[in-house]
Parts: C-alpha cells; structure tokens; sequence
C-alpha cells in the first residue's frame, strides 16, 4: 500500500510529466495471455485450448524461452549447441492457430549461473556474453525472416516481434542474489538489446515484468528501475518498453500502481516509453470469482484507451494447476483445463472482443493523467438489479449512475471456447435516472446454455468506465 508520501511523490512527477494522449479501441497485438500450464500438459490438449484464444480475440501468447532447455550444456571450444525440439512445437502450435509468441528470454542455465546447478541465479559476468548469443540466435530462428519461418513457409508466418528479457528479475524467487541486482540485470539487458537489433532493428525488446513491493526478497519496481537507469544512463533512449505486474487487492490499486509506475518511468526513460502488462490477475482462492470477471473486463476495457501509455495487456493466466489452495498461484486461470471459460474468462474475452470491434468504445479514460486529483479510476458508481421472469424468458434490466453516465449493456454466453453475444444495448444520452432494459431469452438459448453473463459498463463524463458483471441463470 502506498504510503501519503508516495502519493505525493507520484502526483509531483506526474504534473512534470508529458502525458501521452489517451487511445480508443484497441491496438493490433495488444491482448494476449500467459500460457505455461497450457504448454506443460500433453500436447494433444493445446488445440482446443489455443482455438478458444483465438476465437476470443487473443493475438499473443506469453510463454517461457528459458535458455536451459534449449542449451543444458556450456559451449566447447567456443561452439554452442542448441536444441529447439520443445520451441518448434509450440511455435507450430501456436501459428496454426494464428497467434504470436511473446516470449520471455528468461533465466541462466545449470553451468552459467553464479551458483552452478541453480539457473534461476543471477547470469554470471563471465557469461552474460553467452546469453546475448542465446538471444541473438533465438532472434535468429524466430523473428523476422527467421530460419523456423523459412522451412515451414505452409504455416502463417507470425515471427516474434517482442522479446521479454527475463521475469521479476527484482525477486529473489527468479533472480538471485538480489545486492547487485538492479546493475547486473541493467548490464544483461543492455547485451541483449544489442544481439537482438541487428537481427531484427524493429524488434521490440522488453525490460522483463517487475513484481511490486519487497515481498520477494529485493527491492520495488519504482526503485529497482531507477537503480539500472543510474548504472546504465545509455538505457534512457535505448529502452523500448518496461514491463510491470502489477498484482494488487482489487482494481483501484491496481491502476494506481500502474500510474505510479507511469511517473517513474516518464522521469527516468521519458513518456514515450511505453509499459508493458505481461502479468496480471486475482486468485480464485483470494478473490470472488464475480470480482475477478469484474477486474479483468475492466482492465481490457480501460487500458488500451488510457492515458498510461500501456501497449499490452497479457493476464496471468489462461489456465492453472489448480491442485493445492495453500498455493495461491495455482489459482489465477481464467479457462478451465477442458478449454471452457470461467466467469473471468468470459468476461475478459467479452472486453477484448468489443474493444477489437467496430464499435469499440472511443472516450479516453484518464488513469495517469496529471490533472486528475485523484491517482485512480473515477468510473460512475453503478446501482444494478436484474430479474429473470415467464419461464425464463425474459430478462429485464435497471440499472442507474447516481451521477450521471452513459450505458452499454452485453448478454455473452459462455459457449466452449470463446464468448459469443447474445444481446447488446447502449445509450446515447447521460442521465442520472434509471434505465431498463429488456431481453428476450429464446427457447434455443435457454436450452443450449444454462447461464448467461450480463456485463454493463458505464461512461462517465470525463471518459472513464466502470464494468459490472454478473451471472444469470436461464433454465
């Protein structure tokens, strides 16, 4: 939790700030999801998963490029042998389903990390050389004009444009020790940039997601960031983007966060650097499950048009163990593991799809911006009641801002895979007074689909939105 001094710091950086101006839709390749459960079940499961991604809007896939698995064993005599075996088949996979890898270049090997044996140590000096060669020759085979694209030219060529260079590299859980993190990590992404841009000089290469707070054993992202641009001064104009998970209690602190982060790295890199979300969620175990559809709606919704200069939103995760609820990371996937959505997976692809559509919303939504005197959402409160009635076939809805706003209500039903739209209504006029609406649930849709997820989302007048989501039972 912020403290009242770190507000003040914030909003201090934020007036210097050049905010960039806010967006409406959704850019190309801005959603996506992390993936490793999918990918570390069966393969004979990936289809019916990567279909329903696909068929919800979803472009990228985030998924680990861990240089062990592709060079268990150090270079002899100055040659490296790599296997792409493992690699091959999910970028297949992946380009079948037309989705792009996002990958993460993360993590050292058995024999290059400072502790030998333990490759989530930090990438020994004297190798840092061989994982930009890793990256290099990654670029190589999966980028642009790669050689995987050359010989199979039969699948859509979907090369890797974005690179993620490591993963919460300021927890000690994936990057230790943590004393000289920030400067060693600062030095290993420098290497890395400059082996990937001369294969590929459009390519994207990203500061890889760091955790908030302390909780992990290092140091927070604001801190973290400021201690490798003071190491390393060349990384400001030479910085592509900066990546953030910023897992919070709910979703005001989330976007406060966010816009936190905003402000350092405006001050640090400049306001054209945009920020990457490649992990972002709520547990199943910790949050209810009608807050998680709520929170991740809202964010696939609010952030592409923001003012914060956000350039991808990539959830953790599609799908999770789901085994053991003392672990709380077991809990975050929106899919269930035979490919059918959650709630939050409903209504997170129900966002996604409208924000890709023709008729994606287009007010801004201020979340960063200066001149807002609060640092988070300012969304119209919504007071919302629905009733389903005559057998089931009818459903009528009221909902009303107190403070006025404009209104756009969805039906989805939760088919297998991805989300489809069952009823749409919207507002032209803001209006304090309370609106009903009314659907008609035909024979079919109640027979077909037990539950339907009703998902309104109210505009207020400076642009920005609340959404709410609730499930109906229809038979």
């Amino acid at each position: 939790m912020l403290t009242k001094l770190r507000y003040a710091w914030i909003a201090a950086a934020l007036t210097l700030a050049i905010a960039p101006s806010a967006r409406a839709g959704a850019p190309d390749m801005f959603y996506g999801v992390n993936a490793q459960t999918v990918f570390d079940n069966s393969s004979s499961t990936w289809g019916a998963q990567l279909a329903a991604m696909t068929a919800g809007g979803i472009q990228l896939v985030r998924y680990d490029a861990r240089w062990q698995n592709v060079e268990p064993n150090a270079p002899s005599g100055g040659h490296h042998s790599y296997n792409w075996g493992q690699f091959d088949s999910i970028v297949t996979a992946l380009a079948q389903h037309n989705l792009r890898w996002y990958p993460i270049i993360d993590y050292s090997t058995n024999w290059a990390g400072v502790t030998r044996g333990d490759s989530n140590s930090e990438v020994a000096q004297n190798h840092v050389a061989d994982f930009a060669t890793y990256a290099n020759v990654f670029a190589q085979r999966y980028g642009r004009g790669g050689a995987f694209w050359k010989s199979h030219s039969s699948l859509p060529q979907l090369p890797v444009l974005q690179y993620e260079i490591w993963n919460e590299e300021n927890a000690n859980l994936f990057y230790h020790p943590q004393a000289n993190a920030p400067e060693h990590f600062a030095d290993l992404y420098m290497a890395a940039r400059a082996a990937i841009k001369p294969v590929d000089p459009q390519a994207e290469v990203v500061v890889g997601g760091l955790a908030l707070g302390t909780g992990g054993g290092g140091v927070d992202e604001n801190t973290f960031l400021q201690r490798m641009v003071a190491h390393r001064p060349d990384m400001k104009g030479n910085t592509d983007a900066v990546a953030l998970h910023p897992y919070q209690a709910n979703l005001v602190n989330t976007e406060m966060r966010i816009a936190g982060f905003r402000a350092t790295v405006d001050a640090l890199l400049g306001a054209r650097v945009p920020i990457e979300i490649t992990e972002v969620g709520w547990a199943s175990t910790t949050t209810d499950e009608q807050q998680r559809a709520d929170y991740l709606a809202a964010l696939a919704d609010q952030l592409p048009r923001s003012d914060c200069n956000v350039t991808r939103l990539i959830p953790y995760s599609w799908t999770s163990a789901e085994q053991n609820r003392s672990r709380t990371d077991d809990w975050f996937g929106i899919f269930n593991h035979n490919a059918t959505p959650k709630q939050s997976g409903t209504a997170f692809l129900g966002s996604v799809l409208n924000m890709r559509g023709a008729a994606a919303p287009t007010t801004p939504v201020y979340i960063c911006h200066p001149n807002q005197p609060a640092l988070q959402p300012v969304g119209p409160s919504i007071r919302l009641r629905y009733a389903v009635g005559r057998g089931h076939s009818r459903l009528r809805v009221r909902a009303r801002c107190p403070k006025g706003c404009r209104m756009r209500i969805t039906l989805l039903a939760p088919r297998p895979g991805a989300p489809v739209r069952v009823g749409h209504r919207t507002t032209k006029r803001f209006s304090r007074h309370t609106r009903t609406f009314r659907f008609k649930l035909t024979h079919r849709l109640r027979r077909r689909y037990g539950t339907i997820q009703l998902q309104v989302t109210a505009i207020g007048h400076g642009g920005a939105t609340t959404t709410r989501t609730r499930t109906v039972r229809i038979r």
